[in-house]
């Protein structure tokens, strides 16, 4: 899980921290900067896969432009040349990994950009270092102990006592353990070299026969029809059912199923509506709203999408009153296939499915401050007798352009 973001110097942000929760949640007024931070985590990201060229980053949701636009504008003549996105993992039994990464261009006839080598391996080490010194110390303070105890007819008590360091000090090596596989993870790009921003567009999710470079879905949709073929020959049955579950928030679904016809290799999506038994439509003539529905399933129970994602304006397409129960059954998904989320949205009711209380659901809202800066503020109260949605129309939580009153 990747508990914290911090980026300094990209675009609009100079220095900003983001705590993370499973699901999270921008809001913001047009150019606050939410895009900017999506764009940074990903910028990161292709830093952790040594993949900086234009054409990697357009392909993971990255608005691309010549590195002094990449770069903060908010600078005084001395401000660094280099990008940095810190990112901090928690791995097993709550032991946290920095993961950092310097980016600059660099100086040749064709610049581009490059990341500063080997540190975040040595920061892991640091802390695979701190962790072995700890435990040394430990295990020689048990052993001086333990001698001590065998010259002494020692009580049933202090035996206890030894018996309990020693369970701890094994507790302690499965730390250990625990953080070398971590690091292990980190060093293999498992957890950040394949986090993507997505902005489906209709037109792609019509589009079966259309592909992206990204398997199995690319930013704007692509590859749905190619990802539902996965479910039906790979996943089985329950997957499918599981699909359809989350599909019954639209009250006129009744069943889907993606056909492909070998011989002639078309491709179809064939929907049934419950109140037409006897119609049967297709990709072309069915509701926009089902396909990005249908989408956002797919997305998160997949296997073979990345664990760590972002979705740019999550409320395209949907009712109001549909998007809070959509953000509701989204958090359900992201908890049960372990997938970590961030979304942005334009729409107020999108915040009414968000649980403030749940540890893992989290609010910022996103802002310029008097120097035009990107910051964020974390919302962790829920508003008394106000719902969210009420509570940022009346900006009782920011988040609204500050030249309308």
């Amino acid at each position: 899980m990747i508990k914290e973001v911090r980026i300094k110097n990209f675009k609009s942000v100079q220095d900003l921290t983001l705590p993370l929760s499973r699901f999270n949640i921008l809001i913001g007024s047009n150019g606050s900067g939410k895009s900017n931070i999506l764009e940074a985590i990903a910028f990161g990201a292709a830093a952790s896969a040594d993949r900086l060229d234009n054409e990697f980053l357009g392909s993971r949701g990255i608005r691309t432009s010549e590195a002094r636009l990449m770069k903060s504008a908010f600078t005084d003549g001395t401000s660094p040349e280099s990008i940095e996105i810190n990112f901090r993992i928690i791995a097993r039994n709550e032991i946290g990994i920095d993961y950092s990464h310097t980016i600059f261009e660099t100086k040749s006839p064709i610049p581009k950009w490059s990341v500063k080598e080997n540190e975040t391996k040595y920061n892991i080490l640091q802390n695979v270092v701190h962790l072995l010194n700890k435990l040394t110390k430990e295990i020689n303070d048990f052993d001086v102990e333990l001698e001590k105890a065998k010259l002494e007819n020692i009580s049933l008590e202090k035996s206890n006592l030894l018996n309990d360091k020693h369970v701890k000090h094994k507790q302690k090596i499965a730390e250990l353990e625990s953080l070398l596989h971590a690091s292990e993870l980190v060093d293999h790009n498992n957890i950040l070299s394949n986090f993507i921003i997505y902005s489906p567009e209709q037109s792609s999710l019509r589009k079966l026969e259309e592909e992206s470079q990204i398997q199995p879905l690319g930013i704007k949709g692509e590859g749905l029809f190619n990802l539902l073929q996965i479910f039906n020959e790979n996943y089985g049955q329950e997957t499918i059912n599981e699909i359809k579950k989350y599909l019954h928030i639209i009250e006129w679904f009744d069943d889907f199923e993606a056909v492909s016809d070998k011989t002639t290799e078309r491709k179809s999506l064939i929907v049934k509506d419950r109140f037409i038994p006897s119609l049967s439509l297709n990709q072309h003539n069915v509701n926009e709203g089902f396909l990005f529905l249908l989408f956002y399933i797919s997305l998160i129970i997949s296997k073979e999408t990345p664990a760590f994602f972002a979705i740019d304006n999550i409320e395209a397409s949907f009712h109001p009153r549909l998007c809070e129960e959509l953000i509701k059954q989204l958090v359900e998904l992201a908890k049960n296939h372990n997938k970590q989320l961030i979304l942005t949205t334009q729409n107020p009711h999108v915040l009414d499915g968000l649980n403030l209380q749940d540890v893992e659901q989290s609010l910022f809202v996103i802002r310029r401050n008097s120097e035009g800066e990107t910051i964020a503020d974390k919302i962790t109260k829920q508003p008394k007798n106000v719902k969210l949605s009420e509570a940022w129309i009346r900006g009782y939580i920011g988040g609204n352009p500050e030249t309308i009153e």
